[in-house]
């Protein structure tokens, strides 16, 4: 698929029905607004980003473009520009964040069979980029939402070659629940694999990309990332609800309860922000409440308990 994200209605049109000549499977989004909307995980192939939006006020293209970078897509961007070449430069600059190899500048009065080959290109990269990040993001679901943080410990430990007496001294634990612990760490990670090696070859470079020394601090720092992700409505909605509050005690809190309301559509609003922020932070069991459950075992795992008071209440009583 070809993500066409451009506000300028024609354009954006008359790219899609080019694209469509040509046997690409093309979708367009007038906003980043729209775009951002779905869960990016479930989209697949190369995004064409303009970089100036109008109205002032709506995401501009490095705005998208810092959003796909935090939510860790792997698909492909090329940046459209306009005439006037406005933020090339600094579009560039942007660009330096990731590979040049899934990241390129095209000026739309360029000629069209430039960008179309561009995206082929791009296509044919994308499983492999996709599968880079799969695996990472794997991973990072595993030491955050798998292991126990007494697994964390102690793998952390393993990793470092700590033989499991010195570990239980360490730890101050009885020796056979280390290698239980042990056991079911690498299990989790290695499946059938019981080798420090693999181990290695497969933690220190994780560890390395995010700068930490230590699964315990890698769990911590995933968990702080995701949450960042949350502006501050969907953070007070997400933690309200993990805090056991009912969909009435929130929507009273934002200034979305009707006493007259008999058919409850404050529960519309507060499901829609409660599933936005929850798809933020990638949870991702079957139902709701499951979601929410997830989550609150991310935190109470690590011992993270952010106050849950609510912000200002929303302006309007309006859905997502």
């Amino acid at each position: 698929m070809v993500h066409v994200v451009d506000d300028d209605d024609e354009y954006r049109g008359s790219l899609l029905y080019s694209l469509d000549a040509e046997g690409f499977a093309a979708r367009g989004y007038p906003s980043g607004e729209a775009f951002l909307a779905e869960p990016l995980w479930q989209r697949r192939g190369v995004v064409t980003l303009d970089i100036d939006f109008e109205p002032p006020g709506s995401m501009d293209g490095l705005q998208i473009f810092r959003q796909l970078l935090a939510r860790r897509c792997p698909m492909p961007v090329i940046f459209l520009s306009g005439p006037h070449g406005n933020n090339r430069e600094l579009a560039l600059t942007q660009a330096g964040l990731r590979s040049l190899h899934d990241v390129w500048m095209y000026a739309k009065q360029d000629p069209l069979h430039q960008l179309k080959d561009k995206i082929r290109l791009f296509l044919a990269r994308e499983p492999a980029l996709r599968q880079a990040a799969e695996e990472e993001r794997r991973l990072l679901q595993i030491v955050l939402d798998v292991m126990t943080q007494a697994e964390r410990e102690v793998i952390g430990l393993v990793l470092d070659n700590t033989p499991n007496k010195t570990i239980a001294l360490l730890l101050s634990k009885n020796e056979g629940v280390v290698e239980l612990q042990r056991a079911s760490g690498l299990q989790k990670l290695l499946g059938e694999s019981r080798s420090t090696m693999v181990l290695g070859e497969t933690l220190f470079p994780l560890l390395h990309r995010h700068e930490v020394t230590s699964l315990v601090a890698l769990a911590e720092q995933e968990l702080d990332h995701r949450l960042g992700l949350l502006d501050p409505l969907a953070r007070d909605v997400l933690m309200a609800a993990i805090a056991k509050h009912s969909h009435a005690k929130i929507a009273r809190a934002h200034g979305w309860f009707d006493e007259a309301d008999r058919e409850r559509r404050y529960l519309i609003t507060v499901d829609g922000h409660l599933d936005r922020a929850l798809m933020l932070v990638q949870a991702d069991e079957d139902k709701q409440v499951s979601r929410v459950s997830q989550v609150r075992k991310w935190m109470n795992s690590l011992g993270y308990f952010p106050p849950c008071s609510p912000s200002l209440p929303s302006p309007s009583p309006s859905s997502p």
